[in-house]
């Protein structure tokens, strides 16, 4: 073999060896895209995830199970000086404090001589809603509730759940019963089954269960 074709034949073997090379580089690179590509998307589905669970725990949180686990921004003192604003000179009747489409309500039942009133205040910003009122027959069978030294809805329901021992509160009223003012506190998830507890607004003592 001559010297011009020995060289001839390295730069083939050299072409081919630095072809093969570049071939396997560019295969390792590919490679190595591929695995940082899915490394990043299964970084960005846990962060997706991460986020979602983040959401929904903060959902639970503000929801809640029971509304005797949490605290409210109106008071029901407040609701009833909001009432009294939009309802001067009337007497109430009833209230009802429970969850409507994921927004927690004070509902208003209130009267006078001449008519009956309806109104709705958001438990978290005060806003009113719902404000409605009727000409009242003649049946003269409204009681209007006595507010004084009563004892707060976080009292009646601790009461409530002392006497069935398990459960939380979905929903308690205020309203008059032969002359008396008294909770109603609705609890679900007891151990016996889902109880009405009614009990003295001002005592604490249980009536009916």
């Amino acid at each position: 073999m001559t010297n011009k074709t020995k060289l001839t034949f390295l730069a083939l073997v050299s072409t081919g060896i630095l072809g093969a090379c570049g071939s396997q580089t560019a295969d390792e690179e590919q490679s190595s895209s591929s695995q940082v590509s899915s490394e990043t998307t299964e970084t960005e589905e846990s962060s997706s995830e991460s986020a979602a669970s983040s959401e929904e725990t903060s959902s639970n949180s503000t929801t809640g199970q029971g509304i005797n686990e949490q605290e409210f921004d109106v008071s029901l003192d407040d609701a009833v000086a909001i009432y009294n604003e939009n309802h001067p000179n009337t007497s109430i009747e009833s209230i009802t404090f429970d969850e409507d489409s994921g927004n927690y309500e004070y509902d208003f039942d209130g009267f006078d001589d001449t008519s009956e009133y309806g109104l709705t205040i958001d438990a978290a910003t005060g806003e009113v809603s719902d404000n409605e009122s009727d000409s009242e027959d003649d049946d003269d069978s409204n009681e209007a509730l006595t507010l004084d030294n009563i004892l707060t809805p976080q009292e009646a329901m601790t009461a409530a759940l002392e006497e069935v021992n398990s459960g939380y509160v979905d929903e308690w009223q205020l309203e008059t019963d032969n002359g008396m003012t008294v909770y109603e506190i609705s609890i679900e998830d007891s151990q016996e089954e889902d109880d009405d507890i009614v009990l003295n607004a001002e005592t604490g003592e249980i009536v009916e269960r």
